[in-house]
């Protein structure tokens, strides 16, 4: 039996929002603006959840992954699912779900969150979302550095909040803490590669390197393992 309770997040703070129109979907930097403080409201959620016995506790940290998931792909709109069923995230929608991946590095540990899949039919995103930080090995602290991302294949692309567009920054970028994605044709059966260098705060010098592996299908991408 599933038993479902939903919570809609209709932003209603937000004047003149309507679900009927276009222009109540949330831009990249309201999503990056937004962001902890959903997180945080996620969090104690899943708690509150554990404690009452509607959440296993092995199944919460992906609970919180496919609800931060739901909130970046529909703009600030979706719903918060209570599971009653056990396993129940195990058939949950890959192309809505967020993934944590890490490499261990002699600067420290990277952490890229992006999503399970990525589908362009299905999403409103413009490309594979790829948010990273590097941790201290010490501290589990950030490591002030910058993240240079190279492509072999497509293109990466920022939000450009001040111009409230798109902008296709090319094969090679620097992020600077905007949100940045990443997009290519997908073909079916095809393997494709994105290198990562941490580069130090201040000079062109490469602190450690490592590659993101995606998997094509016949319309997503879907990023494997990173190393």
């Amino acid at each position: 039996m599933k038993r479902w309770f939903a919570l809609l997040l209709a932003l209603l703070l937000l004047p003149g929002v309507s679900l009927a129109s276009d222009a109540a979907y949330l831009n990249g930097e309201d999503l990056r603006a937004l962001s902890p403080a959903f997180e945080a409201f996620v969090e104690a959620l899943a708690d509150v959840l554990v404690a009452r016995g509607l959440l296993a506790e092995t199944d919460r940290e992906a609970w919180v992954l496919y609800q931060r998931g739901d909130f970046l792909q529909n703009g600030g709109f979706g719903t918060i699912a209570v599971m009653y069923t056990p396993g129940l995230l195990s058939v949950a929608d890959e192309s809505v779900t967020m993934r944590r991946l890490s490499a261990e590095t002699d600067a420290g540990t990277v952490w890229l969150e992006t999503l399970h899949r990525y589908s362009e039919p299905y999403s409103p995103l413009p490309g594979l979302p790829l948010d990273v930080e590097l941790l201290s090995p010490e501290d589990g602290t950030a490591v002030s550095c910058r993240f240079r991302w190279i492509a072999t294949a497509g293109s990466f692309v920022i939000w450009d909040g001040a111009q409230g567009t798109l902008v296709n920054v090319g094969a090679t970028y620097v992020s600077d803490g905007r949100p940045l994605y990443w997009f290519a044709e997908p073909v079916e059966g095809i393997e494709e590669s994105l290198t990562l260098e941490l580069l130090h705060p201040t000079e062109d010098r490469a602190l450690a390197v490592v590659t993101l592996s995606l998997l094509s299908g016949a319309d997503f991408w879907s990023p494997e393992v990173l190393k």
